[in-house]
């Protein structure tokens, strides 16, 4: 395998990060600098030699960057730690991504952890997600080739995530949410135009209990102060608005009762856990914990192939 190519594969110590299946945007990879544009100052790369076992090694011109044999090395512990990384699909404030006992040559690793600050995905803020993957065997050609981990055979790791009432509220009062529940009830709801709904404010209550209070204008241009309460629970491994139930707020504008149930409908729809890192990374969540303003998801994920750039 060329060096060229080695070089750049070893900035696949990016490697995890991609854990989620998404390159970095806007990093370019150094590349060697041409013999032309050495100072006159630099010592000339050295001639071939034998090393102590009597094999011949080509000669090496660094320029800035240094190329490895990938395939033939190990590592005991490799670590990443990016600060406000941007990727195609998604961002993270901060990510801290390590694996142990590394061997490129046997494809297998030990463990795999990684841990997201303040992520983005799709404009759902997660405040924290923490993941610890067991060892595993994988095939390193897959890996060098078409930076992919092919896992021999599936692996469960287990996963923490943290969301605040903050960051939900940041959700839900992003335009490109509002746009798609206004769409989705005008779409279920049949007569009720809705145009715009503005103010949005979710407040996470004490017993799984949520309120979310909303300003909705219809097509007769009435603005109509609206109150859903409702209670959030853990279905088919799935963070879900339950029981969402629709107050109009003091107008005399009778609202159809299905207003709220297309709005719990399109909001869980858009929080699913099971599109967070498309289908490198598909979350379960097995317990549902309340902690003032947080709410703490202890889940699994199954593994069976990461895909990174």
């Amino acid at each position: 395998m060329k060096f060229a190519n080695l070089t750049r594969q070893l900035l696949f110590a990016t490697l995890m990060l991609t854990l989620l299946g998404q390159p970095l945007a806007g990093i370019a990879q150094d590349q060697p600098a041409p013999a032309s544009q050495m100072p006159a100052t630099q010592t000339p790369a050295s001639t071939a030699s034998p090393d102590l076992n009597g094999t011949i090694h080509a000669p090496i011109k660094a320029g800035g960057a240094v190329a490895l044999d990938l395939p033939d090395s190990s590592a005991q512990s490799i670590s990443l730690d990016i600060v406000k990384g941007r990727f195609s699909d998604y961002s993270v404030g901060h990510i801290i991504l390590s694996a142990a006992g590394m061997d490129f040559r046997n494809g297998s690793l030990q463990s795999l952890k990684t841990e997201l600050t303040d992520a983005n995905f799709d404009n759902l803020l997660v405040d924290k997600l923490q993941m610890d993957a067991p060892g595993f065997s994988f095939d390193t050609m897959q890996l060098m080739n078409n930076r992919t981990f092919v896992l021999s055979q599936p692996v469960t790791a287990k996963v923490n995530l943290t969301l605040s009432e903050d960051s939900l509220n940041h959700f839900l009062a992003n335009p490109k949410t509002l746009a798609k529940i206004e769409k989705s009830i005008q779409k279920q709801t049949g007569g009720l135009k809705l145009l715009t709904f503005s103010n949005p404010s979710l407040s996470l209550l004490g017993g799984n209990r949520l309120r979310v209070n909303v300003t909705g204008v219809v097509a007769q241009g009435l603005a109509v102060p609206m109150e859903m309460n409702g209670n959030l629970a853990l279905s088919d491994g799935q963070l879900v608005v339950q029981n969402m139930k629709l107050t109009s707020g003091g107008n005399d504008l009778q609202l159809p009762t299905d207003v709220a149930k297309s709005f719990q409908d399109k909001l869980n729809d858009m929080i699913n856990f099971k599109k967070l890192g498309k289908s490198s990374l598909v979350i379960t969540a097995d317990k549902l914990k309340f902690q003032g303003k947080n709410l703490h998801i202890e889940g699994h994920a199954t593994l069976t192939k990461l895909q990174f750039g």
